[in-house]
């Protein structure tokens, strides 16, 4: 299920990517401190955005509602500084050495020990 969620963000970023530049948009992001995936961004204010083939910008809980799929993404289990690395939405490594995966069964934050 995680892989054909994270399969449709790609797809849904590279629909929008594909659609030329945007006109007016509602609600766009501030400051953006990371990308993650093709078009997502996170924003010092701590929020995942992600832009839509309809030309737009969504929390990434209203992009999953898009897909009847009611999700708590949002807040992040840290604050959006304290964020070194994301590969995608659920997937970040904080600047202490700490991994967060978003569980999208259990619709959590999950703090993962680290390999050994």
């Amino acid at each position: 299920m995680y892989i054909r969620t994270a399969f449709f963000l790609v797809v849904l970023g590279l629909a929008a990517s594909l659609g030329g530049p945007a006109s007016a948009q509602d609600g766009a992001p501030g400051n953006i401190l990371k990308v993650f995936s093709v078009g997502g961004v996170l924003t010092e204010d701590g929020t995942l955005w992600q832009y839509s083939p309809s030309r737009k910008w969504q929390t990434i809980d209203e992009a999953f509602a898009d897909q009847d799929r009611r999700t708590n993404i949002l807040p992040l289990p840290v604050a959006a500084r304290d964020i070194e690395e994301m590969m995608t939405f659920g997937f970040m490594l904080t600047r202490s050495g700490d991994l967060w995966l978003y569980d999208l069964e259990d619709d959590e934050w999950k703090k993962l020990d680290p390999p050994k």
